[in-house]
């Protein structure tokens, strides 16, 4: 890791300390702004942290172009910092489904976050500026420059990393994101160390953010706000198909770690990443099939959308009670609508399942005896998509 020409300036109690202000700021300033300003606050939240850090340094008398490093990448570090995303993206919505399963209550904040940021009241430019942008560049400026900058003179790198990942996961103040921001931050932090080169973790973090942005933005503005109700039962199954389609994640991860840090790299990590990767798969197909047994009705596999919609294929209810449908849905990017329908083509259920590769839609209602099925359809844009699926009645 390397140190400020002047690191005497910075020691690792200024970065507690640093951070103990920040949080402070965060809980009474920026709660108040964000709570009675609304967007506005949440903008000026962000330029507070930046500030914060760019005084810090100031203050500190160390070298700005040190403690906020920028430089230019290499293609190996670039597709590195792309590798490591992707994988720490889908380890953290693996923790997400944990953390729901674990805690239902949590589930609550995706109302909360989503309806705060996806209201309505700004458009896509300024969604990605406000949601991407400015914490790509703000964020970073405090965590994994100032406060980062002050831990450079452990003799252990992986204290550093650590550290910085549990205050940035602090400062969510989210329980069911507390595991995702942790593994993130953490994630950045090590791009930092290694490369020390602010402008990757700003592209890092701003990607991640775009990415969820966009998916959400769309989502609210089709009118779909079904990730909103996601249940432990939902979870549990999306768990299981996710370990299924995720289990490469620890080679992208390694992958990733090598080409940031070639010097460092053992080829012995495959074999490990290899391993975990087989129990994860593993893992999947028993959660999957657990859930199936569960289940009153269940149907797994993929088809190619040719523009005629999905059916299922007609099963029989013969209790009258409440059941609880869930669909789940990969590899389909792009608008998808599901249905449940009885023989006469009543509905008794159906969601628009709007955009992104991976779908979920559930619900829970009254069912009478008789014979339903379920119906996908799916716009102009997705044919000759192959999308996999899992349909569970419980």
């Amino acid at each position: 890791m390397q140190k400020l020409t002047d690191q005497e300036r910075l020691r690792p109690w200024m970065g507690f300390v640093l951070y103990g202000v920040a949080m402070a700021l965060f809980c009474t300033v920026c709660v108040y702004m964000q709570s009675n300003w609304g967007i506005a606050g949440l903008v000026l939240t962000e330029l507070l942290l930046a500030g914060l850090a760019v005084l810090f340094a100031v203050v500190r008398k160390v070298k700005i172009s040190e403690v906020f490093p920028i430089k230019k990448f290499s293609v190996r570090d670039f597709f590195g910092c792309l590798l490591l995303l992707i994988g720490g993206y889908l380890v953290s919505i693996l923790s997400v489904f944990v953390m729901i399963i674990i805690f239902p209550d949590s589930a609550s904040e995706i109302t909360s976050l989503s309806g705060f940021l996806y209201d309505g009241s700004m458009n896509y430019i300024v969604t990605v500026i406000v949601v991407a942008l400015l914490p790509g560049i703000c964020e970073e400026s405090l965590y994994r420059g100032a406060i980062l900058s002050s831990f450079r003179s452990f003799d252990k790198e992986w204290i550093c990393i650590v550290l910085v990942g549990l205050f940035f996961s602090i400062n969510h103040l989210s329980l069911l994101r507390g595991p995702f921001t942790f593994i993130i931050g953490m994630l950045f932090a090590y791009v930092m160390v290694k490369k020390n080169n602010i402008l990757l973790t700003m592209m890092m973090h701003f990607g991640l953010n775009f990415f969820s942005a966009t998916v959400s933005y769309i989502s609210f503005s089709s009118g779909n706000v079904s990730t909103a109700g996601i249940t432990p039962d939902m979870a549990s199954q999306s768990l299981g198909a996710f370990l299924v389609i995720g289990f490469a994640t620890p080679l992208l991860l390694v992958t990733g770690f090598m080409l940031i840090n070639p010097e460092g790299h053992k080829w012995t990590r495959y074999v490990i990443a290899g391993v975990i990767a087989a129990v994860m798969l593993l893992a999947g197909v028993v959660l999957t099939v657990i859930s199936s047994t569960q289940a009153f009705f269940s149907m797994n596999g993929s088809y190619e959308v040719t523009g005629e919609a999905f059916e299922s294929g007609y099963f029989t209810v013969t209790e009258e009670r409440e059941y609880s449908l869930i669909v789940v849905m990969t590899n389909a990017d792009g608008f998808y609508h599901a249905s449940l329908q009885d023989r006469d083509g009543e509905i008794a259920c159906e969601s628009d399942m709007g955009d992104g590769t991976i779908k979920t839609y559930t619900s829970t209602l009254f069912l009478n005896d008789g014979e339903y099925e379920v119906v996908i359809v799916s716009d102009d844009d997705t044919v000759g998509q192959t999308p996999q699926y899992s349909i569970m009645l419980k």
